[in-house]
């Protein structure tokens, strides 16, 4: 990419982006860490913990196409905003009311929130970036920003002021998604482009009848449409599209073992909050390195094959978990793990912005974070039920030894079909 590429989106709105994917993100590796210690106080049974952390990603389930369109049509920064205040609001809720119905609905929300944040940067990669891989890796190296810094900030809340101390500073932490949405560009039909932003170019706007994003929304507009989410499952249509959604869903049972059973089974093994902040922050540290490099390691490699296997090494270096034992251990392993999920995360969002449309950006996403639910929410639930059945340590294994197996047919299925082999 030329110097030009760069001036012509400028830095402040970069770094808006980069921001608001950074504190997003992050907010949600701070819930994967704390929420189960909490709810591990209320003593429930395996399968309860796994039903309380796969909640999370229900909400999202459901509506991230409608959210993903609501970004198309009445731009990414207006749903950002609404949703980073809920980010705000919800973390204190948790210690204010201990039940686990309460801590459900609470999951609900946090994880539609943060999702729909996280969700909005990868749109605008899309919408104003051209899904460029350079500025694909940049974002992915700024949420390993955010996990570097939050997850050992709340796990030493978590140690020292306890919960009511550790919900507050992700309250506090959230007041960043909300300042960097506010500092978005509008990206609605007829907003100015981005290279006339900041410059008081309204024409566009006024053919639109919109005046920026001040104009008014019809209640009609916030409402889930059938039309989106059949225009949404059309794209599958497109061999680029169900291979990006194929190991989304692998990536994300990856890494659903880690945000239910991988905090449970290291509190088991006597590792502190702040140890687990540490490990989580040693996987930022590579996976930023990770994100930077995916530029130069694209053009050598295919980005389908280099997806397929960062995907697999992820999968394994957090299924290997109990076979570690040691805090040193557990750290180079999260680490590895840290740089194959940097690498494997600009790639989907490159591949899946470059194969759509932009007036499909949003509805794209949205597809892709609906496949991620899916797996995150029912992922959980079967994993504390093999945990009933075979035991906290074997569940890890079993898991990892079946993504694994499926990421092979998936690879059969690249080396077969041109479109993604060539």
């Amino acid at each position: 990419m030329s110097a030009d590429d760069d001036e012509r989106i400028p830095l402040p709105i970069q770094c808006a982006v980069y921001a608001s994917g950074l504190f997003a993100n992050s907010l949600s590796y701070m819930v994967t860490l704390v929420v189960p210690l909490w709810v591990l106080t209320l003593e429930p049974s395996a399968f309860m913990i796994g039903v309380v952390l796969g909640s999370r990603n229900f909400l999202t389930l459901l509506l991230s196409i409608h959210s993903g369109a609501l970004m198309d049509r009445l731009g990414a920064r207006r749903v950002m905003v609404f949703f980073a205040v809920i980010c705000i609001l919800v973390p204190v809720f948790y210690p204010m009311l201990p039940w686990i119905p309460a801590v459900i609905g609470l999951q609900m929300l946090i994880g539609l929130a943060t999702s729909t944040g996280w969700a909005g940067a990868q749109t605008l990669i899309g919408q104003v970036m051209k899904g460029n891989p350079i500025y694909a890796g940049r974002l992915s190296f700024s949420i390993r920003i955010g996990v570097f810094v939050g997850p050992p900030i709340i796990g030493i809340a978590w140690d020292h002021l306890g919960p009511w101390g550790a919900f507050s500073i992700m309250s506090l932490w959230a007041t960043g998604s909300l300042i960097a949405a506010l500092s978005l560009p509008a990206t609605h039909p007829g907003a100015p482009a981005v290279a006339d932003a900041g410059h008081g170019d309204d024409r566009e706007n006024e053919e639109d009848g919109r005046d920026g994003e001040d104009g008014k929304i019809a209640l009609g507009d916030l409402m889930p449409k059938l039309s989106d989410y059949i225009a949404a499952f059309r794209l599958m249509a497109i061999p680029a599209v169900v291979f990006v959604v194929a190991v989304t869903m692998l990536r994300m049972a990856g890494n659903g073992i880690q945000n239910s059973f991988y905090v449970v089974y290291l509190k088991s093994i006597d590792i502190t909050a702040t140890e687990i902040g540490l490990l989580l922050a040693v996987a930022s540290i590579l996976g930023g390195a990770g994100a930077l490099a995916i530029g130069p390691v694209a053009r050598i490699f295919r980005p389908h094959w280099l997806l397929l296997i960062t995907v697999t090494g992820s999968i394994v270096l957090i299924a290997i978990t109990p076979l570690l034992g040691t805090f040193f251990l557990l750290m180079i392993a999260s680490g590895l793990r840290g740089g194959t999920m940097g690498m494997s995360q600009p790639l989907m969002i490159s591949i899946l912005s470059r194969a759509t449309g932009r007036e499909s950006q949003g509805k794209s996403v949205g597809l892709r974070a609906t496949a991620n639910r899916l797996t995150a929410t029912v992922l959980p639930i079967i994993m504390g039920g093999i945990v009933e059945l075979a035991g906290l340590e074997a569940s890890f294994l079993i898991i990892g030894a079946a993504l694994v197996a499926l990421m092979a047919l998936l690879a059969v299925h690249v080396k077969r079909t041109p479109a993604l082999s060539d």
